[in-house]
């Protein structure tokens, strides 16, 4: 969930902000932060979970892709099959994520022949920022399961890849699963989070408690072993040697603990570009299509 591993770096305004105008901005964020650093670390744990990117429906139209709502928060953005009988894939994005860092990997899987689902997770439909945080993210691939399948294959990034593992171990049926960037240790994801925007101390602290209280029913601290060492069927973990987000350790251990998981280390790419790096986006098109 650290906002750079979403491919955020602290908002376009920020990006193109003067440099004395950033200074500024980091100045008062420090002062608030060691007058009220609860305050402080309250409110940008809810900022650092509303999400900053949203769908643009000219990008629906644009691909030939249709929308379909999923409860009152969520939906899929449905590409359709180019021949009958073709297997369903489901994709899940972070919880910062955006439908155009998938645009390669769905191209991949409809040449391979596949139906393909994108999830567009609560938070992400309107420009209006709302929370994206555990508790949205793993009820929405439940949801989707449940309204929407069965799927042959899911392949979902970073903080979704997570979520996936919860939904795993509440009993979510999946024959096919490829973790792509997965950051195993949450909390440490959430620590870069905060430390990203200059916190630290007490107010790091109460960011770390803050997030975690909006995540609730789902601790992000929860032991991932358990789903992992309980898992059936078929599953690719795919990672960047140079992960910043989520180290490539913790995709090996997480290969390790999954019985008959498949690890796929590449050299190119990071936490975000992987998922556009041509041979890793070919090898999970074929890996989910079923190739």
């Amino acid at each position: 969930m650290a906002r750079r591993s979403e491919g955020y770096t602290g908002g376009a305004q920020e990006r193109l902000a003067p440099r004395g105008a950033l200074s500024t901005r980091r100045r008062a964020l420090h002062l608030a932060a060691a007058l009220a650093p609860r305050l402080t670390g309250r409110l940008l744990a809810r900022r650092y979970l509303s999400p900053a990117s949203h769908l643009d429906t000219a990008h629906v139209a644009r691909h030939g892709a249709e929308l379909v709502p999923l409860g009152a928060e969520a939906a899929l953005l449905r590409h359709a099959a180019l021949r009958g009988g073709a297997p369903r894939v489901l994709l899940v994005p972070g919880h910062d994520g955006h439908v155009r860092q998938f645009s390669r990997l769905v191209r991949d899987l409809r040449r391979a022949g596949a139906a393909v689902d994108l999830l567009i997770l609560p938070g992400h439909l309107h420009p209006a920022r709302t929370l994206c945080s555990l508790a949205d993210i793993v009820p929405a691939i439940r949801l989707c399961l449940d309204e929407h399948g069965p799927y042959d294959a899911v392949g979902a990034h970073c903080v979704g890849a997570r979520s996936l593992l919860f939904a795993l171990g509440e009993g979510l049926a999946c024959p096919r699963a490829a973790l792509i960037s997965t950051p195993v240790d949450l909390p440490a994801l959430i620590r870069l989070g905060g430390t990203q925007y200059g916190l630290e101390g007490a107010a790091l602290g109460q960011f770390e408690a803050g997030v975690a209280r909006l995540c609730a029913p789902y601790d992000p601290g929860t032991d991932w072993r358990p789903p992992a060492m309980a898992r059936r069927g078929e599953t690719l973990v795919v990672h960047a040697r140079h992960d910043y987000a989520a180290p490539v350790a913790g995709a090996c251990a997480l290969s390790e603990a999954m019985p008959g998981a498949r690890l796929e280390v590449f050299e190119e790419g990071d936490h975000n570009t992987i998922l556009n790096h041509a041979p890793a986006s070919r090898m999970l098109a074929e890996f989910l299509a079923g190739g």
